[in-house]
């Protein structure tokens, strides 16, 4: 049996943030305010235990999704790397529609096994029980490869300007 509850109200709204837990009820997300130094910011955040957000279903924000990005996160940094840009001209981008989509709405990307063989570390497993082993490409990592193949290429093509210039 499911029991169905309804956690805390959202700060100063009058939405709630809606569980379904079967069983003993858990508290999913945590809600404050997060000081940033110039604004009070109300956040809504997963409870601590909970490593991932799985929505089932598409996702709209009206705002901005941002990465954490800052240097003081990092370590280890390179630029990339000719081979890695160049494993860019070996993806083959497709377009399909889902099995299970009934309006059979086209899309556009890759096939988690093709893209796994150039860029494994960019490939995860979905977090649904339901679907074991279903695999998922992580698309904001590969803007920076696409970033650096654009600017190796230009850089090819300023070259060749210049070789067809010194010819003329």
């Amino acid at each position: 049996m499911y029991n169905s509850n309804y956690g805390g109200k959202i700060a100063d709204t009058t939405a709630y943030i809606k569980q379904f837990n079967y069983g003993t009820p858990v508290v999913l997300w945590t809600v404050k305010p997060y000081d940033n130094g110039t604004n009070i910011i109300p956040t809504i955040t997963p409870n601590s235990k909970f490593d991932n957000v799985y929505i089932r279903g598409d996702l709209y924000v009206d705002g901005n999704i941002y990465n954490p990005s800052d240097i003081h996160l990092k370590e280890n940094i390179t630029d990339i790397n000719y081979d890695d840009s160049n494993k860019l001209m070996k993806l083959k981008a497709s377009q399909f529609t889902f099995k299970n989509d009934s309006t059979s709405h086209r899309h556009y990307g890759f096939i988690a096994q093709d893209f796994e063989k150039e860029f494994p570390e960019l490939i995860s497993i979905k977090p649904d029980k339901n679907m074991a082993n279903i695999k998922a490409i992580n698309y904001l990592e590969i803007i920076p490869l696409l970033v650096s193949k654009i600017q190796m290429m230009q850089t090819e093509i300023d070259e060749l300007k210049n070789q067809i210039k010194t010819f003329e």
